[in-house]
């Protein structure tokens, strides 16, 4: 068992009880609960354990108090038995519509990219505890030709009297490879939700990438937003750091009609953020979560153990959405402050221990000054600078396990939000206008896991919080 590894367990975010978590699922609010699925490989840390990826589950009548009820169902059937991927959540009447893609591999000679793999869309119904027969929707033979074999992810939601799915695709090029390839997403339309019939498909006017994952599709102060998760951008200094990314178009025209796709915008700059997906709660907010990781990525998690003992990733906290000046802003929730206590005011050139590596800080630099230079260490594991209007995070080789720095540029820095958690770092710029997420793993040995965050901020007000421990049932070890 590795030595830190009690450290590095998240206090208030939500990760698996064990084994490997990636996207976020099903997220919705019903009859007052909060659901939040996500894609579960249990008891093996890695995407590919000793069960293919299914489903797990939280539940709670708020945002911070929510348990672990297990596995929904499992891909045991002919029409998902190589996993239960990703999917969404549409609540009418007295149940939950849950709706994901079936991942079947044929056997034989197959590259599964372009022959071999089934992509069924499978809808399960619930009432938030029992869970219903697996009903296939949609099968290859219903997306269009030019299609390859990666179809995936449904988004469903409903306008008026009609039910809408998005799905994302990756359309054959001439060449038939990666530098061909490119994505789109297609759009369907039902009546009943069952029942479906091919609307459009929707790309970029130039190629942007040879798949489109994850998509979602949401209004927001008057605004239409397509999310989605292209793979296959150039890496660019400032841009597309990751070896894929996540970002929105804004979407012109009527769902019904031609539409087209402007200012791809990434939402979020750190080492480990992707499949996003947002809902709307019963308080009218649009709520955004993301996972913490990144699928293929050239660096590593420790967390991870043999024989099953392990466990990998996270999600973000839950981030309110909400439109400003033409972008979007995303900030943690407004109850996540219900965990603070011990409020601190720090020294701009101060320091504050955390216990079990929790905090949250507040840095608001004073007008005209916002283009100054200052850093902060978090521990012995990572630094967030500023210098001649780029901000870097940069993680140390020894917490690390292959990240080394992000940066992005901001000609000004107003406020800083940052959420510490053990082995993460939520940061959030200038009210949510630009946020980096990025896993960390610094030293903690001995009984006292503290952290020491360190401030060089001149002309800044410093703020800071421990954070309690969020109340989950995730039968921890």
């Amino acid at each position: 068992m590795l030595k830190d590894r009690k450290g590095w367990r998240l206090q208030y975010h939500l990760m698996p009880p064990d084994g490997w978590l990636n996207d976020p699922n099903g997220l919705c609010q019903f009859q007052g609960i909060y659901h939040i699925f996500f894609q579960y490989s249990p008891n093996t840390p890695g995407p590919d354990g000793r069960f293919a990826r299914t489903w797990g589950h939280y539940a709670g009548r708020d945002l911070l108090h929510l348990k672990y009820t297990g596995v929904p169902f499992w891909p045991t059937d002919p029409i998902d038995c190589n996993g239960c991927y990703s999917g969404s959540a549409l609540t009418e009447g007295d149940h939950i519509r849950l709706y994901y893609t079936g991942n079947v591999k044929e056997p034989g000679n197959h590259d599964y990219t372009y022959s071999g793999r089934q992509a069924n869309e499978i809808l399960v119904e619930t009432d938030g505890e029992n869970f219903g027969e697996k009903n296939c929707l949609l099968t290859n033979r219903d997306y269009p030709e030019n299609c390859s074999c990666h179809v995936r992810d449904p988004k469903v939601w409903k306008e008026g009297d009609t039910y809408y799915m998005i799905l994302g695709a990756r359309v054959k090029g001439p060449d038939l490879s990666a530098d061909t390839d490119f994505g789109e997403v297609l759009f369907y339309q039902s009546d009943d939700g069952v029942h479906w019939n091919f609307l459009k498909a929707l790309t970029s006017e130039k190629r942007f990438g040879y798949m489109w994952e994850c998509p979602d599709y949401f209004c927001l102060g008057g605004k239409t937003f397509l999310s989605l998760c292209p793979q296959g951008l150039p890496e660019e200094e400032y841009r597309y750091q990751n070896i894929y990314q996540s970002g929105y178009f804004t979407v012109e025209g009527s769902l019904n009609d031609a539409q087209c796709l402007h200012d791809f915008r990434e939402w979020d700059y750190g080492f480990d953020f992707y499949a996003p997906q947002s809902f709307v709660d019963e308080r009218g907010r649009r709520l955004f979560i993301g996972w913490v990781g990144m699928p293929d990525a050239p660096y590593a998690n420790p967390t991870a153990e043999p024989a099953g003992k392990g466990w990998e990733n996270c999600l973000t906290v839950p981030r309110e959405l909400s439109f400003e000046n033409g972008i979007i802003h995303q900030n943690p929730v407004e109850e996540l402050k219900d965990l603070r206590y011990d409020e601190t005011p720090v020294m701009p050139h101060g320091s504050m221990i955390l216990p079990d590596g929790a905090g949250d800080f507040e840095i608001s630099f004073l007008e005209g000054t916002g283009d100054l230079d200052w850093s902060i260490c978090f521990g012995d594991g990572a630094v967030l600078s500023y210098q001649e209007d780029v901000l870097r995070l940069t993680i140390s080789d020894s917490a690390g396990f292959g990240r080394k720095e992000r940066k992005v540029i901001i000609p000004d820095i107003e406020f800083l939000r940052i959420l510490v958690d053990s082995s993460l770092l939520e940061i959030y710029v200038n009210d949510g206008e630009y946020v980096i997420t990025s896993r960390f793993y610094p030293a903690y040995t001995g009984d006292h896991q503290n952290l020491n965050v360190r401030f060089s901020c001149d002309l800044a007000a410093v703020t800071g919080w421990k954070m309690k421990t969020m109340e989950t049932n995730m039968n921890l070890v």
